[in-house]
């Protein structure tokens, strides 16, 4: 699929043009005239210095429907050296213009593929760890376990105090009711 120039009709004003300021190219492209708007007339001319490389496949008028696109194809010929030109986009008879530096380059005939040094090495081990300090790891908590933890501690810590200071049976049975939730919710959790 040819590379493509993209030109913006109608986007924030009537027959407003936005067109990048300039585009390379190597071969034959795409000229893509996406309008935005209302349906508009649009005349497309190259330059004689990037005319004497590209060609239009048509006459350069074009009429594009409200909300749609066109495409236009530009015909690229080989070229020794760089050729530098613009492409001139031109709406509302002449009113609205924009201009794209167009640079066609030569195309790379060398099919050679560039390697990164990098390949040419085997690639290293991964460092094996430590069995000691991986089994601790597993028997340590999550970081996302952390808070719960601590507030399971803060839960129990409350209870137990309240439980001294109200000497109630109600309220020890409430504690202890307080400590086996959190005592199987950290069991829940471990897992």
């Amino acid at each position: 699929m040819p590379p493509s120039l993209s030109v913006e009709l109608n986007r924030g004003s009537i027959h407003e043009v936005d067109a990048p300021a300039e585009f390379h190219v190597a071969g034959p492209f795409t000229i893509r005239l996406r309008n935005h708007g209302e349906a508009i007339h649009v005349h497309l001319n190259l330059d004689d210095d990037l005319s004497s490389a590209a060609a239009l496949d048509s006459g350069g008028n074009y009429f594009v429907e409200g909300e749609s696109e066109t495409a236009v194809d530009v015909d690229v010929r080989s070229v020794d050296q760089s050729v530098r030109g613009k492409l001139k986009v031109v709406t509302a008879y002449g009113n609205e213009t924009a201009y794209v530096d167009v640079v066609v380059d030569p195309e790379d005939d060398d099919p050679s593929v560039d390697v990164d040094e990098n390949l040419s090495r085997p690639p290293q081990p991964e460092p094996r760890p430590d069995p000691l300090t991986t089994r601790i790891a597993r028997r340590l908590p999550a970081r996302r376990t952390l808070p719960v933890l601590t507030f399971a501690l803060v839960a129990v810590g409350i209870a137990a105090a309240t439980a001294f200071s109200v000497e109630s049976q109600v309220v020890t049975l409430g504690v202890g009711v307080v400590v086996l939730g959190v005592f199987l919710a950290l069991i829940f959790l471990w897992k």
